[in-house]
Formats: structure tokens, sequence, C-alpha cells
């Protein structure tokens, strides 16, 4: 029996069972993705005891302390097969998006685990509910879209050649750029993007969207450097609780957790190009997030996944776990993050 089989084996559920635990140096790329599934299938099954759980292991579900079964685990009624995994054996730990279904309505599921000796001991959950339910997603699906089915974009899933791939470090700082870049934009300080750029937030395309006829394009339709060079996403005014959970060196992926908050002090302003921007919301708010960052070979930012929600404003993560990266604004705020 190879290795691999035998871990798969150890950590599958039977009826009933915990999965048993495996060494936590064991734990490889295959190992985590099987407990993700598990993990996934004791949710589905909404039945805790199906899950290779450790006995403290701790749940939290946008950013609240819940007991398990409660909140998805209680109401999801359907997983789809999408995944996006972004697997960090060095840390034991997994992130991954899901799509699902919940009462009906589609939900996506972006999900940390923390697993040691082949136990979960933290779960850091976001769900963003994509329909016009309350708590719902400021962005619609695609038209026709069935939000279960679907694979991740092919940079996604590609190992990097590996005399192009990078330190944790490394790629932590490079998607640190994205952060810096995007607070108190002013067009100044660019993300290091790739040309070939393209971010979804809660499955819904944020760049590189085709100008409607005679509409004027904004954002949405630019490509990512063009966005963030002209100045726009100002009224994000704190990027803080920057937290680096898992990093996939081979394959030039970050899984990060973020909070963005907006003050609602920024009511307009004006682009690089001499166009005037205006601020809808009026209010203090903040998202609530996770993204999915995928560095190529040349060190940029390819593709960018997100699932967020809206919280209260300046709510703080549930966690102080991952690799810190620190807010210049909350700094300057002074603004304590944890």
């Amino acid at each position: 029996m190879t290795l691999r089989v035998s871990m798969a084996l150890c950590l599958a559920s039977t009826s009933g069972l915990a999965a048993m635990p495996v060494a936590a140096a064991q734990c490889d790329r295959a190992c985590l993705e099987q407990v993700a599934e598990n993990y996934l299938s004791a949710m589905l099954a909404h039945d805790p005891a199906k899950a290779p759980l450790a006995r403290d292991a701790r749940y939290t579900e946008n950013g609240v302390e819940l007991t398990l079964p409660d909140g998805l685990w209680r109401t999801v009624d359907k997983v789809g097969r999408y995944r996006l995994y972004v697997v960090d054996p060095q840390e034991h730990t997994i992130g991954f998006f899901a799509k699902a279904e919940e009462n009906g309505a589609p939900v996506l599921v972006g999900t940390r685990l923390k697993v040691e000796n082949g136990r979960i001991g933290e779960i850091e959950s976001v769900v963003g509910r994509l329909s016009n339910t309350l708590g719902g997603s400021p962005f619609g699906l695609p038209r026709g879209q069935d939000p279960l089915d679907g694979t991740p974009r092919p940079q996604f899933l590609a190992a990097l050649p590996s005399d192009k791939r990078r330190s944790r470090e490394q790629l932590a700082a490079i998607v640190n750029t994205y952060f810096t870049g995007i607070e108190n934009n002013t067009g100044d300080k660019p993300p290091l993007f790739a040309a070939d750029c393209h971010r979804l937030e809660n499955l819904a395309a944020t760049t590189n969207v085709p100008v409607a006829p005679g509409a004027v394009a904004g954002a949405l339709n630019m490509p990512c450097a063009e966005a963030f060079g002209l100045g726009y996403y100002r009224e994000d005014t704190r990027m803080r609780n920057r937290r680096i959970l898992a990093v996939d060196v081979e394959r030039g992926l970050v899984y990060a957790g973020i909070y963005l908050d907006h003050d609602a002090t920024v009511r307009s302003y004006r682009l690089k190009d001499g166009r005037t921007q205006t601020v809808k919301n009026t209010g203090p708010w903040t998202w609530d997030a996770q993204e999915v960052f995928q560095v190529n070979a040349d060190g940029r930012i390819s593709q960018v996944e997100a699932v967020l929600l809206s919280v209260p404003y300046g709510m703080r993560p549930g966690w102080s776990s991952g690799m810190q990266l620190p807010s210049p604004a909350a700094q300057k705020d002074g603004f304590k993050e944890y």
C-alpha cells in the first residue's frame, strides 16, 4: 500500500466515526485535500462527528465563533464540485473555496483549516451568500452560471517551474502590494499586476467586464493595472488585519484574510484621467474577505478570487493566525487590529 493511499484511508470517515489521525509530518498535498473533503462531507451531513476534528476544535463563521453544528453546518444542503485549494503542508494548513447551496440559495464558502496530527483544530470560514437574501451579496451571479459547477482558472492549478518559485515571504510581499495599492489609492503605488490579471469577487467578475452599449467604462471594465493606476478604490480607507493564511509555493498561490474599511469621509475624488468618481455609500462600512492570489512565474499577480460580505464597521477577526502584515492606515489611525 502506498503512503498516499494509506493516508487517504486513515483520513476517510466511516459511518458515525471521525477520521483516524495521521502524523502531521505525513500530511502532504493529497492528505490535506482529503481532510478538506472529509470536512465538507461532514458539514453536508450536519454531523461534526464525521469530521476529523480535534477535541478542542474552534469554528468561526463570518468572524463570529459558533459551536458546531451551527450556522452553515445546519443549513447547507448541497456542495458542488468547484474547489480552489491553497495547500500549505509546511504550516499544516489548507485554504479552499467551494460552491454550495444553503436552503436552495447559492453560497460561496471560503475556509481555512489548521491540521495537526491529522485533526482539524482551527476552522475559519467566510460565507458569501450570493442571493438577495438577508445578508446577501452586493454582487449578482453571472447569468447562466451554475453556482455548483466549474473548475478554477488554469493558472490556479498549474505548478510553476522549480526555478521560478518564490519563498513564502516573497509571495506574501507581492500580495501585500495589492493591499497597499488599494488602501487610499491615488494610482501612485501600483500593485505588481500581470497583463492577464483578472479578479472575481463572490463569483462575479470585477475587472475586464465588457462595456455595455452607450455606457462609460469604469473600474469593472478595466484590466487590474489600469483600474488601480487611474486611482479607483480611494474610498477603501483601511486595508487591515492583513493575514497570510496559507501559501502554496509550488503553484504560487496565497490565501489571505483581510478586512476592508470605508470610513465614508471620501465622498468623491478625481481620477488620473480627470474624471470625478462619486461614492454612493453614505455611512461607514467594512468588508470581511478571504482572497486567493496567483503569482505567476514573473512574480506578478495574475489571478484573484475573493469571497466577501458586509460586516459591522470596524469589526475585527476572530483569529490572529497567519503571517500578519501591517496596514499603514491602521497604524496612522491608531486602530487596534487584534
